[in-house]
């Protein structure tokens, strides 16, 4: 007879033509012959067959004539040796299918009969004694009341994500056997393939690096901007050092702002450029570096961005074993400040409301490392002259549009 065996943990379904005289074990070694990889093998051998919620077989295994399996049956592998939480699921989905499967005193039968596969199964006990102690303990003294009750109220502490990945093997399994050239079943088994693929991906990520799922703190130091205070937003990617105006006018650079290099400023949305402070103090430790800065209109989270065009300037190095952004220039060593030093912001985490091409100009530090706005109609003449000092159009044009078609100003920008 023909027997399709689905392993989840593998995402695979394997078909075997076994006599009815075959044993559960031999049914388990054929299925473990289909895989080359040892890892994959040792959870076919370690696992247990499960059908129709019920563990098959026990200490001494059994033949399929025994355990009830007919022709064509779908037979599941639950594996206990890369987990706790399937073989735990295999327990947890045999108590919950012998419980429902009738009404009145046959309810009591089933899941007495349920404790009494668990504890003849040493390895998925033993699971629960490690996972879920109080509902061991039920299961050794055969609390079956206590056991009904304690899993009528969710507290068997099974993975819920485990359970709806259960759910939807289960519905893969029966759209397969259905009709397998069903165009709508296929596209539901393919994304029920993807999303268990995504999963295990995810499982494998919490397991071997943690720490990647922890907020990350953005890269500040302390700074002084012409003698005022300031925690300075060290970002490589952004291409212009930048200030908001209202960070300006609390450093006192207002009156420095040279409003003919105004311009607009793409990234993740738009901001307009006022103008630019061409060099003001910049106290670095004990050290004084001059510093030009871009200033936008719109107030948002970051007041100062320590940007690429001063990073180069002063032969910068983000030094994350130390910790530390070194200025090359003067030999300066500026520690990162921690997560309580820098607040909310820090985190580089905003609301998702923040969408709007103007509000996420705003927040995300990108924002201000695009150059000015290169549309609008521009002077061919003016174009061709400045690319003969050997930029390229793009170079030009944007140099333009940011000093309002000012030639000379254009040749001083493109020139730093």
């Amino acid at each position: 007879m023909r027997v399709a065996v689905t392993v989840p943990e593998l995402d695979v379904i394997v078909t075997v033509d076994v006599a009815p005289e075959c044993t559960l074990d031999d049914l388990k070694a054929a299925v473990a012959c289909e895989f080359d990889d040892a890892a994959r093998v040792e959870r076919v051998v370690s696992g247990s067959f499960v059908k129709d919620g019920r563990i098959l077989g026990g200490p001494n295994g059994g033949t399929l004539r025994d355990a009830g399996v007919l022709e064509d049956d779908v037979l599941t592998i639950l594996s206990v040796g890369s987990g706790v939480a399937p073989s735990f699921a295999s327990a947890g989905a045999g108590a919950s299918a012998g419980a429902s499967a009738s009404a009145g005193s046959g309810q009591r039968e089933a899941t007495a009969a349920a404790l009494a596969e668990l504890r003849a199964n040493e390895a998925l006990l033993a699971a629960l004694r490690r996972t879920a102690p109080e509902m061991a303990r039920m299961v050794d003294a055969n609390d079956v009341e206590g056991f009904e009750r304690a899993y009528a109220a969710g507290s068997l502490g099974l993975d819920r994500d485990l359970a709806k990945r259960r759910r939807q093997m289960e519905e893969w399994q029966a759209l397969a056997m259905a009709d397998p050239f069903d165009v709508e079943a296929q596209r539901r088994i393919e994304e029920a393939i993807r999303m268990e693929n995504v999963q295990h991906n995810l499982e494998i990520a919490q397991e071997e690096t943690p720490e990647a799922f922890a907020q990350v703190t953005m890269l500040y130091v302390d700074v002084e901007v012409n003698g005022t205070a300031l925690k300075a937003f060290v970002d490589s990617g952004a291409q212009m050092s930048i200030m908001s105006v209202t960070c300006a006018q609390k450093c006192g650079l207002e009156r420095l702002i040279d409003k003919r290099f105004q311009g607009t400023a793409r990234g993740v949305g738009t901001q307009k450029i006022i103008g630019r402070v061409h060099q003001a103090p910049l106290k670095v430790g004990n050290e004084f570096v001059p510093i030009m800065i871009t200033v936008l209109e719109k107030e948002n989270d970051l007041d100062f961005i320590f940007g690429l065009d001063m990073l180069r300037r002063h032969a910068c190095s983000i030094d994350l074993r130390k910790n530390a952004l070194v200025i090359g220039s003067v030999g300066v060593e500026l520690p990162f400040l921690s997560e309580a030093e820098v607040g909310k912001v820090g985190l580089g985490v905003f609301d998702s409301e923040d969408t709007a091409p103007e509000a996420a100009a705003g927040t995300s530090a990108p924002a201000p490392a695009s150059t000015a706005d290169p549309s609008g109609a521009v002077d061919e003449e003016k174009v061709s002259r400045l690319m003969a000092l050997g930029f390229d159009r793009q170079q030009v044009i944007s140099a333009l549009s940011a000093t309002d078609g000012n030639e000379e100003l254009a040749g001083a920008l493109l020139f730093g």
